[in-house]
């Protein structure tokens, strides 16, 4: 009997650790991005789930947008609408989790057809 005990909490045992390895992006982090030669800073608060959904919202110079995005290992990718000379448009962002307090990665900006890179730093929780 104290067999199959032993193993259900090992197993749990497993299961926690594994989910407490996978690095987080919740926080405050700052943007630095380039499109087209044009930089732009912005400050994202991001909130990832157990599933590694990502909520939260960017100030950027046109004003705070909700974000919708997804966290899956080292992969992280988040939009986020956006204006610019009064065209609306959708700013996606595709990067990897270089370190617990770096991505990098690239931006696509539709439908202006626009692109760039860009790097966050963790600034908080």
């Amino acid at each position: 009997m104290k067999l199959p005990i032993f193993v259900c909490v090992s197993l749990s045992l497993a299961v926690s650790l594994a989910a407490q390895s996978q690095p987080g992006i919740t926080g405050k982090w700052t943007t630095q991005t380039e499109v087209q030669g044009i930089a732009v800073n912005e400050t994202c608060m991001l909130k990832q789930a157990a599933d590694g959904a990502l909520t939260g919202t960017c100030d950027t110079p046109g004003g705070k947008f909700a974000v919708t995005g997804k966290a899956n290992g080292g992969n992280v990718t988040f939009s986020h609408p956006a204006a610019y000379q009064g065209e609306d448009m959708t700013v996606s962002f595709f990067g990897k989790l270089d370190s617990p307090e770096s991505i990098t990665g690239s931006i696509d900006m539709q439908p202006i057809n626009a692109g760039g890179a860009f790097a966050m730093k963790k600034i908080g929780n």
